[in-house]
């Protein structure tokens, strides 16, 4: 347990500006809650909603990255546990609130996840799950592949496809969407996007993709977005709808489970 003052509270600040729109709108739903966050990573977000939430309990499937948290963050109100979301090792209705932010599409069998998180949570709890949009990722022109176009991830969802999962389990599913127009636009009709994203088919790549060193990564974002200016970084939030005018590049489902 981490005793002491908590030495990176200003890390959020770091954090893309998806991370931290995400999880300043998660606030509204967790005061005195007690809440789950699936994917939590380093635990820098379960340290940004700790002032707020009455405990929060945070699950990565990687010891090393639970065991950081651990030492970095823990306290009277986080735990940080390894833990797969495929199996949640907790009581039915244990959560008021759980979290999984670009998280569902790493997990293999997201139809067993999406069932598990509404047997953890109570009646009328709410399930926040946002996740890329794939259509946001297919430049001006090219074919929809069924291959995801990032390397780690196990799938990437048409907006169909992920609100179509959650209605699924959940008797309401507000649809929302986070987008910046001018970064997405950009981007599909970007010469360099379009070869990253042919190639990304190839499961061979993919291989790569996960292989390659983080400062290699970072050349290969770097040349896909060159034409972005700062501007074009910043993210904004509204209802997603089929005649929107413009391809939000991540999904939001903010989903309840109706009390019986």
């Amino acid at each position: 347990m981490n005793t002491g003052e908590r030495p990176v509270a200003n890390s959020f600040e770091t954090l893309s500006s998806l991370m931290q729109e995400t999880y300043k709108l998660c606030r509204k739903y967790i005061k005195d809650k007690n809440v789950l966050d699936v994917g939590c990573g380093e635990g820098i977000v379960d340290l940004y909603l700790s002032d707020v939430v009455g405990h929060i309990t945070g699950i990565d499937v990687c010891q090393k990255v639970v065991d950081k948290a651990n030492k970095m963050f823990s306290g009277k109100n986080i735990t940080f546990c390894k833990m797969s979301g495929e199996k949640l090792a907790f009581a039915a209705e244990s959560f008021d609130v759980v979290i999984a932010s670009q998280s569902i599409e790493h997990i293999k069998n997201d139809d067993k996840f999406v069932s598990e998180v509404y047997r953890v949570l109570k009646n009328n709890g709410i399930f926040v799950c946002t996740t890329p949009n794939k259509l946001s990722l297919v430049p001006s022109g090219e074919k929809l592949y069924d291959a995801p176009f990032y390397p780690f991830h196990i799938r990437e969802y048409t907006p169909d496809q992920f609100y179509g999962l959650l209605e699924k389990y959940f008797e309401e599913v507000a649809k929302k969407c986070f987008y910046n127009p001018d970064r997405s636009l950009k981007l599909i009709k970007s010469f360099r996007a379009k070869l990253i994203y042919r190639m990304s088919r190839f499961r061979i790549i993919r291989h790569i993709g996960r292989v390659l060193p983080l400062r290699i990564k970072g050349f290969i974002v770097y040349f896909n977005q060159k034409e972005l200016k700062s501007e074009d970084v910043g993210t904004a939030f509204c209802d997603f709808h089929d005649n929107l005018d413009f391809i939000p590049e991540n999904l939001c489902g903010i989903c309840r489970k109706v009390g019986t």
